[in-house]
Formats: C-alpha cells, sequence, structure tokens
C-alpha cells in the first residue's frame, strides 16, 4: 500500500488571505482534474471539492503554484464559510483532513473538525 492512499486528503483555509489551499495528495486522490468545483453545505457544515470539467459552473481551473498545493483566492467563499461556521476566527488559518470517494470524484472536509494552525 503506498504512502498516498494511507493519508487522508488535505485543505487549508486561510481567514486573512481569502485563500484556499489544496495539497497535492487530494488533487491526486480526485484524479489530477484540470477543473475542481468548491461546494458548501450549510446543513452538514462541510466543504467539498469535487473533480469538474470546463463547462460546469462555476469552476476553478487547476494551476498548481507549487509542489505541495495549489492554491485559490475568493473573499465570497470565505464570507460563506464564516456565516456557515461561527466557531472560525477572522485572521486566522485552520487544516481540514477529510474523507474521499475516488468514484465519485469529490472530497469532504467537515468544518467542526478543522485545526487551528498557530503561527510561531
Amino acid at each position: 500500500m503506498s504512502k498516498q492512499t494511507l493519508q487522508p486528503p488535505i485543505l487549508c483555509i486561510d481567514l486573512k488571505k481569502n485563500r484556499i489551499r489544496i495539497h497535492r495528495c487530494t488533487l491526486q486522490m480526485l484524479g489530477n482534474p484540470e477543473y475542481i468545483q468548491l461546494l458548501i453545505n450549510p446543513t452538514e457544515k462541510k466543504i467539498a471539492v469535487k473533480r469538474s470539467t470546463r463547462n460546469d459552473r462555476p469552476s476553478y481551473r487547476m494551476h498548481i503554484n507549487s509542489p505541495e498545493c495549489c492554491e485559490l483566492y475568493s473573499t465570497y467563499f470565505m464570507e460563506k464559510l464564516m456565516s456557515v461556521s461561527t466557531h472560525l476566527e477572522t485572521n486566522q488559518s485552520y487544516r481540514l483532513y477529510g474523507k474521499i470517494s475516488a468514484k465519485d470524484g469529490i472530497a469532504f472536509f467537515s468544518l467542526s473538525e478543522s485545526i487551528l494552525i498557530e503561527e510561531n
């Protein structure tokens, strides 16, 4: 069993910079999609990263900014997250570990299980 299959999908949200970081391992688990959709389930307080196509709206084209992750910036998305999950604090960053459904091309992350990233 490879190391990649042992680790969960990882997503980081940075509310100070309105940035979403999707780790490379997460994208690999989704089949290295060219496009993704970011979805919020307000009832279950979950974020989903879904493999997508150019025709799906809204969808984001993946540009790998570094060897470790892909970064997306969205003030609107962060405002929605803050309205759904009141425990998130402005100007903080959080890491979320999720679950993957490779067959469906979707990774789920629970906002209630977000981990505050402490700055040194």
